[in-house]
């Protein structure tokens, strides 16, 4: 039998090391700061006053992608406040695919547009209005709470006594109770109605927030609105750019440019009353933001940030709603 030389076995090591290293995931994903998009170029409304010489809105994303192992070293070895290492587990729903991980965060990007279209309308004096019928839950956390007692396409009719007919409305609703709240839901299972006593419980990714441990969307989403607006969003998922697209979609309905030639990057969720919510990646961006020269920032007034040593040159405006927000900017 032919030997094969050592230099052949010990490249052959190398090669499969290499491999192994560079190509084979690690179970973490690695976030960088994404780019700032101008939003007048993704948004077109319907009898828009907008002029070229306005400054603009930006929605600032995070760039995600599946850590190899060598990313992971690199990210231990050489630490950057540019880099987020997340763990696979926390970051998509335990037994949930990535690809319906995307179709549950896609379905989170259409609602969170249509509610930052009703709050500019209706900031505006229009006449609007959304409806669902009731909370469908996705997904359930892993050993969480609601894991044993409630499943996939139930949907849920009322919280406390509360009706709610759109996800942001539950969403709102159960952070308004303190963790450990039992609360009583009505909800629908197939055709039956069914009513279950859970308990919250600390949300498993934000501090001191109140969470049922289920992922949910609105069932039978609809909605009247007064003019047409188009988004071009391809490849942006999930609710964290409502509320600037909220301020897009007011900026050009209305007649001056509420910018006075600035130019704005932020995060937040948007729901229908207008109420401004955590998200995350806050931090990498605001570094996106810097980076394309944005000198102004819109936080939600809870956030995760820690102000005071961002070590970023950029001002930081919180709030907690789209009225708020409006008056901080100076819009009469």
């Amino acid at each position: 039998m032919r030997r094969i030389p050592l230099k052949n076995k010990i490249i052959g090591v190398l090669l499969i090391l290499f491999v192994a290293v560079n190509f084979i995931p690690s179970q973490y994903f690695i976030s960088e700061p994404g780019p700032a998009l101008n939003l007048s170029e993704m948004i077109t409304v319907e009898g828009s006053y907008r002029d070229d010489d306005w400054g603009g809105f930006y929605l600032t994303s995070v760039s995600q992608r599946r850590a190899s192992f060598w990313d992971v070293a690199v990210f231990y070895l050489f630490p950057s406040e540019n880099k987020e290492l997340i763990p696979v587990r926390t970051a998509i729903p335990p037994g949930m695919s990535e690809s319906e991980y995307l179709n549950l965060m896609q379905e989170l990007m259409v609602e969170s547009q249509l509610s930052a279209q009703a709050v500019a309308y209706r900031e505006l004096g229009y006449d609007v209005e959304m409806r669902g019928e009731g909370v469908k839950v996705v997904d359930l956390v892993e050993d969480g709470q609601s894991e044993e007692i409630l499943e996939p396409d139930d949907i849920i009719l009322k919280i406390d006594g509360k009706e709610v007919e759109l996800a942001s409305e539950a969403v709102e609703l159960i952070k308004s109770y303190p963790i450990g709240t039992e609360l009583l839901l009505e909800v629908k299972r197939d055709e039956e109605i069914l009513e279950f006593e859970i308990t919250t419980a600390e949300h498993p990714e934000e501090v001191g927030r109140s969470s049922l441990g289920i992922y949910i969307t609105t069932a039978g989403l609809d909605y009247d609105m007064p003019e047409y607006v188009n988004f071009t969003s391809e490849n942006i998922v999930g609710p964290s750019a409502g509320v600037m697209f909220s301020l897009e979609i007011y900026n050009q309905l209305t007649e001056e440019d509420i910018t006075r030639g600035n130019r704005y990057a932020g995060t937040g969720t948007i729901n229908f009353d207008g109420e401004i919510g955590r998200v995350g990646g806050e931090l990498l961006k605001i570094i996106a933001a810097e980076n394309d020269g944005i000198s102004t920032f819109i936080l939600p007034e809870d956030h995760g940030v820690i102000i005071e040593s961002l070590g970023v040159d950029i001002e930081i405006i919180e709030s907690p709603d789209f009225r708020d927000l409006l008056e901080q900017l100076n819009v009469e």
